[in-house]
């Protein structure tokens, strides 16, 4: 693993930040007017044409009003995202990827309406559709977008008919920005009838060869990836036996050692009757692909144990700390992230994205007390919900140089 270190530090010294600023890639804080000062976090982070888009609620930001019903709650949200997008020059045709954080899957069909009648068929995003234990503030609905400034470079992967299954909400199969592609979370559903496989592995090689025909409709394979999400579900999250199955077959999808970035957790319910669901996020780059692995670290199987490069983008794995308190574990995950910033030739001040995942969202005032004291100026985007994980926090950033 030395080798994956030293490498990562000779690429960075190709690329040296100038004097003037401790950027490579022009950055903007956008701060729309609708938004009130002050928070944790910075609405939309723009790092060269890519814009990070903070988890939004289903209220409105300066009162903290709740308009009643999932309807008028998702336009609330929806609503929020284009202050963000309009303050950046943006609109909701520049948006490639998007989660969509539900408090109950079955506000699913009547958010489906409302948040696709913002995009038209002709621009829906990649799209992840999760249910969680907590939402932030009491929210119904979070959501977190990522959006790009060059229309042109913007495009939607869809294989051919029947070698995925149908979607079940108004998104894309796969959204080429620029050199990055965003992959639309999959289940494991046949294409075939979307029958389910009863067992996890089944489910979990299922879901795999379905973002394989993504990833191959792109003209890529799974060692492109840079970035996965896991979601499944168990009460006994890691500790349950689903964990432990899905990695079984997952591993299987890369080589020992070069598996992408990951974070993973058990959710509250999935869409429709599936138990695992995976996002990934893939580049065509191949050149400018490159692994950040502590010397520390062994090789996994399932993950990279540190981070992932898409160029002049790192992407962190998941991170979860040691200690006894909320405040301790907080500070160990952000020392974590900050030791694999810097083998990438990064700071603190680099990371544009941030994502939370917090046991219990008591704990939000004292994570954000940590938070502001690691990130004091200009803070990342953020966006953050409630799993079902061992840990107290899990921490994910993304940074660009």
């Amino acid at each position: 693993m030395r080798i994956a270190s030293l490498f990562l530090l000779l690429t960075a010294s190709i690329n040296p930040c100038n004097a003037q600023s401790p950027f490579q890639v022009e950055r903007k804080f956008i701060y729309p007017a609708a938004f009130p000062a002050g928070r944790p976090y910075t609405p939309g982070v723009l790092a060269g044409k890519t814009l990070y888009v903070s988890g939004q609620l289903d209220k409105d930001p300066k009162t903290g009003e709740q308009p009643k019903g999932i309807a008028e709650q998702t336009r609330m949200a929806m609503n929020n995202i284009g202050h963000v997008l309009r303050a950046a020059g943006m609109d909701f045709s520049n948006v490639v990827s998007c989660h969509v954080q539900l408090a109950d899957m079955a506000d699913f069909k009547e958010m489906n309406e409302v948040y696709g009648s913002f995009f038209g068929p002709t621009h829906y995003p990649a799209r992840t559709t999760l249910a969680y234990p907590g939402l932030p503030a009491g929210a119904r609905l979070e959501l977190s977008c990522i959006a790009y400034a060059d229309k042109s470079r913007i495009s939607a992967v869809i294989p051919p008919a029947g070698a995925i299954p149908p979607a079940i909400g108004p998104y894309r199969p796969g959204v080429w920005a620029g050199d990055t592609l965003y992959v639309s979370g999959s289940g494991g559903r046949s294409p075939k009838g979307a029958d389910l496989d009863p067992t996890i592995e089944g489910q979990t090689k299922q879901a795999l060869a379905n973002i394989g025909e993504i990833l191959k409709a792109a003209g890529l394979e799974h060692k492109d990836t840079v970035f996965t999400n896991l979601y499944f579900l168990d009460p006994a999250g890691y500790k349950g036996p689903t964990y432990g199955k899905i990695n079984s077959v997952y591993k299987e999808a890369f080589r020992l050692g070069l598996a992408p970035s990951r974070a993973s957790f058990a959710v509250a319910k999935l869409p429709s009757t599936i138990s695992v669901e995976l996002t990934f996020i893939a580049t065509r780059d191949r050149k400018n692909k490159g692994r950040v692995v502590p010397d520390s670290a062994g090789p996994s199987p399932t993950s990279s144990n540190g981070g992932v490069l898409d160029g002049d983008t790192l992407y962190t794995s998941g991170k979860s700390g040691n200690g006894a308190t909320i405040e301790e574990q907080m500070r160990d995950s952000l020392e974590s992230i900050r030791g694999i910033l810097k083998l990438a030739g990064m700071d603190l001040r680099h990371v544009v994205d941030a994502h939370v995942y917090l046991k219990d969202l008591s704990h939000m005032d004292a994570m954000n007390t940590v938070f502001k004291q690691y990130f004091p100026n200009n803070p990342p985007a953020r966006t953050t919900v409630q799993v079902i994980q061992d840990q107290l926090v899990q921490v994910q950033v993304v940074a660009v140089r």
